[in-house]
């Protein structure tokens, strides 16, 4: 016969092994995404110091203002898609961080269930 203390050691332990685990598993979730946003601004900062460097040394070459205008349009043009560019690394972080919670939410839930009913 099993007595109710090593019963309720039981239990508390598989429940402290399943918080322990369902928090490695955020913390490794938050890391990677902390990465993903990492990667995504340091491509942007590298874009925009290619861009930088490129437009300055156009500008030394500049004699007309028509072709000022120019150039600053088709810097402004390409500005724009670094932005749209940064936006759409932004979401892909934040849809692949939805989706990881997600499926870590219903993981822990089913495990929860499962050890509460053993």
């Amino acid at each position: 016969m099993i007595t109710l203390p090593a019963e309720l050691f039981h239990v508390t332990r598989t429940v402290l092994e399943t918080q322990l685990a369902g928090c490695n598993a955020l913390a490794r979730t938050a890391f990677d995404s902390g990465a993903g946003l990492f990667d995504v601004n340091v491509n942007l900062a590298r874009d925009h110091l290619a861009a930088a460097t490129a437009a300055s040394n156009k500008l030394l070459f500049v004699r007309d203002p028509q072709d000022l205008i120019g150039l600053a349009a088709v810097h402004s043009h390409q500005a724009l898609n670094r932005v749209h560019a940064y936006g759409r690394g932004m979401a892909g972080v934040a849809s692949d961080l939805h989706t990881r919670l997600g499926e870590l939410g219903k993981d822990f839930a089913g495990t929860l269930s499962r050890t509460s009913i053993e």
